[in-house]
């Protein structure tokens, strides 16, 4: 699959995840619903098992990036799912397109990769754009500091995660990390929820299980492998990109579908990421000398 379609499926993915995880949080709590979620998307690899036996990786490096990548969406998912019960779905989007810059920052450390300048300004215009949206959206329910913060300390475990796995992911199958992730975290999220709160719905809410079925089969299924392929094909920096253009795509779901509240500001603040973006991806554009002397 094309590298460009691969980030097009994981932006519409990812923009319409931050909705269902609000969504199927309904009747059931918070625990419960990240914990399905992830049962779904570990027995959904259990039948490509016998093919991914036939592509096989070094033991110890595979087991490195089950673990890291297992405690990075245990970690990260955990508090998304903590404090998206304080925030509109858009916001939490938003809030995760400032992955671009602390991967790039955390790359730049860890594995020595250079961080140009029409990256730097390519993020800062992306930073610009999801400021112009947080400045206009504006949305019911309640949003307190906590829950932004918990929000931003999910996307710092998100960015050294991917990070981590761009360092040792080198040869891998995207569906192995995947499959790993999953396998990895699904008792960590099975052991969190009886500690936590190991009470069962008498009920499921039909919206909150059509839910967390499209979280658990579409999100975790297409939506992770498509992001880890993305990382073993582009720079970790670049892979993360898809968190500065799915905000746009979860705002306009969350006016649409939600009935989120948002501002005028949203076009202008579209405009700067899909700007953002574009430089970011391929710098700023250079004339030719006939044309500067024809213009």
């Amino acid at each position: 699959m094309p590298t460009w379609l691969v980030f097009l499926m994981v932006t519409l993915i990812w923009g319409s995840t931050p909705m269902a995880i609000q969504w199927s949080q309904d009747g059931i709590g918070y625990a419960l619903a990240v914990t399905t979620r992830i049962a779904i998307g570990a027995l959904l690899f259990l039948p490509l098992l016998p093919w991914l036996k036939k592509h096989p990786a070094p033991p110890v490096q595979l087991l490195t990036v089950s673990v890291i990548a297992g405690l990075n969406l245990f970690a990260s998912m955990i508090c998304v799912y903590w404090g998206a019960r304080y925030l509109p779905s858009g916001w939490i989007s938003v809030l995760f397109g400032l992955g671009p810059i602390l991967t790039g920052l955390l790359a730049t450390a860890w594995l020595k990769e250079p961080f140009t300048r029409h990256q730097w300004s390519g993020s800062l215009l992306g930073l610009l754009g999801l400021l112009t949206i947080f400045a206009h959206g504006h949305a019911g329910g309640e949003r307190t500091p906590v829950g932004i913060a918990v929000i931003l300390l999910s996307v710092l475990i998100y960015s050294a995660g991917n990070v981590g796995i761009k360092r040792w992911n080198h040869g891998i199958s995207p569906l192995w990390v995947a499959a790993g992730s999953l396998w990895v975290a699904f008792p960590l999220f099975l052991l969190f929820f009886i500690l936590t709160d190991h009470t069962w719905p008498v009920t499921v809410p039909p919206r909150a299980m059509a839910a967390i079925l499209y979280l658990g089969v579409v999100a975790n299924g297409l939506g992770f492998v498509g992001f880890y392929l993305l990382l073993s094909r582009v720079r970790p920096a670049n892979a993360a990109l898809v968190t500065l253009s799915a905000p746009a795509v979860a705002l306009w779901l969350g006016a649409a579908i939600n009935h989120e509240e948002i501002q005028g500001g949203l076009v202008a603040g579209t405009l700067l990421i899909l700007t953002g973006l574009a430089l970011y991806q391929w710098g700023w554009p250079k004339l030719s000398p006939s044309r500067i002397q024809s213009g």
